[in-house]
């Protein structure tokens, strides 16, 4: 397990998740495959930007989970996703 800050906002961060190819957006589903997650984009729809400030959730927050796809892969593919925000 991971966790990014993106150099940005909400909009960067977001940009950014979807570019990546290889790890699905989604909380952890129990498999072996790389999962990435925006934070505050997965609680923006139960807590007000307020709740999330107060809670410690960051707009430019991604916890990455590292599954078992090749190690160059990833980082080819987080190379990519970084290159377009």
């Amino acid at each position: 397990m991971m966790a990014l800050e993106i150099k940005g906002g909400y909009e960067e961060t977001a940009r950014f998740v979807s570019a990546l190819d290889l790890p699905m957006n989604a909380v952890s589903l129990g498999g072996v495959e790389s999962l990435v997650v925006h934070t505050a984009a997965m609680w923006g729809g139960v807590m007000t930007e307020e709740q999330m400030r107060k809670a410690g959730i960051q707009p430019n927050y991604v916890r990455f989970s590292v599954g078992l796809e090749h190690v160059e892969d990833l980082k080819a593919d987080l190379w990519q996703a970084l290159q377009k925000i």
